[in-house]
Protein backbone atom coordinates (compact mmCIF):
# COMPACT_ATOMS: atom_id res chain seq x y z
CA UNK A 1 0.00 0.00 0.00
CA UNK A 2 2.63 2.09 0.38
CA UNK A 3 3.81 1.82 -3.40
CA UNK A 4 0.55 3.18 -4.22
CA UNK A 5 0.62 5.96 -2.06
CA UNK A 6 4.18 6.91 -3.45
CA UNK A 7 3.03 6.13 -6.77
CA UNK A 8 0.29 8.63 -6.62
CA UNK A 9 2.81 11.31 -4.36
CA UNK A 10 5.23 10.83 -7.39
CA UNK A 11 2.51 11.73 -10.11
CA UNK A 12 0.75 14.60 -8.45
CA UNK A 13 3.79 16.23 -7.39
CA UNK A 14 5.17 15.70 -11.20
CA UNK A 15 1.99 17.16 -12.65
CA UNK A 16 2.23 20.01 -10.02
CA UNK A 17 5.49 20.80 -10.81
CA UNK A 18 5.18 20.22 -14.54
CA UNK A 19 2.08 23.15 -14.99
CA UNK A 20 4.06 25.33 -13.15
CA UNK A 21 7.34 25.39 -15.43
CA UNK A 22 5.23 24.60 -18.45
CA UNK A 23 3.35 28.39 -17.61
CA UNK A 24 6.26 30.14 -16.59
CA UNK A 25 8.09 29.25 -19.89
CA UNK A 26 5.16 30.06 -21.64
CA UNK A 27 6.30 33.85 -20.62
CA UNK A 28 9.15 33.30 -22.81
CA UNK A 29 8.37 30.76 -26.01
CA UNK A 30 5.84 29.19 -27.92
CA UNK A 31 3.60 26.91 -25.74
CA UNK A 32 5.01 23.65 -27.54
CA UNK A 33 8.37 24.29 -26.36
CA UNK A 34 7.84 25.57 -22.77
CA UNK A 35 5.90 21.58 -22.39
CA UNK A 36 8.88 20.21 -23.89
CA UNK A 37 11.39 22.54 -22.04
CA UNK A 38 9.18 22.23 -18.82
CA UNK A 39 9.22 18.17 -19.36
CA UNK A 40 13.06 17.58 -19.63
CA UNK A 41 13.62 20.09 -16.75
CA UNK A 42 11.44 18.31 -14.54
CA UNK A 43 12.95 15.22 -15.54
CA UNK A 44 16.52 16.28 -14.76
CA UNK A 45 15.71 17.89 -11.94
CA UNK A 46 13.56 15.77 -10.14
CA UNK A 47 15.38 12.25 -11.65
CA UNK A 48 18.65 13.81 -9.81
CA UNK A 49 16.39 14.27 -6.74
CA UNK A 50 15.43 10.93 -6.73
CA UNK A 51 18.26 9.14 -6.98
CA UNK A 52 20.05 11.12 -3.89
CA UNK A 53 16.56 10.39 -2.21
CA UNK A 54 16.42 6.87 -2.50
CA UNK A 55 20.03 5.04 -1.33
CA UNK A 56 18.72 1.73 -1.66
CA UNK A 57 17.14 1.74 -4.65
CA UNK A 58 18.13 4.66 -6.63
CA UNK A 59 16.53 3.06 -9.56
CA UNK A 60 13.76 2.33 -8.75
CA UNK A 61 13.05 5.47 -7.86
CA UNK A 62 14.32 7.13 -11.03
CA UNK A 63 12.00 4.59 -12.66
CA UNK A 64 8.68 5.84 -10.67
CA UNK A 65 9.96 9.53 -11.49
CA UNK A 66 10.44 8.78 -15.21
CA UNK A 67 6.87 6.97 -15.71
CA UNK A 68 5.21 9.89 -14.07
CA UNK A 69 6.85 12.43 -15.99
CA UNK A 70 5.92 9.96 -19.25
CA UNK A 71 2.15 9.68 -18.00
CA UNK A 72 1.97 13.63 -17.80
CA UNK A 73 3.86 14.39 -21.00
CA UNK A 74 0.97 13.96 -23.51
CA UNK A 75 -1.86 15.54 -21.41
CA UNK A 76 0.83 18.86 -21.26
CA UNK A 77 1.18 18.71 -24.71
CA UNK A 78 -2.65 18.30 -25.54
CA UNK A 79 -2.76 21.33 -23.25
CA UNK A 80 0.23 23.22 -24.98
CA UNK A 81 -1.56 22.50 -28.49
CA UNK A 82 -4.75 23.90 -27.46
CA UNK A 83 -3.54 26.70 -26.45
CA UNK A 84 -3.24 29.95 -28.48
CA UNK A 85 0.34 31.45 -30.05
CA UNK A 86 -0.51 35.00 -28.94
Amino acid sequence: MTLVFLALLALSWTGLSLALLAMLFRRMMPPRLAAWRAFGLGLVVNGFCAWFAAPGEPLAALALILLSHLLLLPPLLLAARREPLA
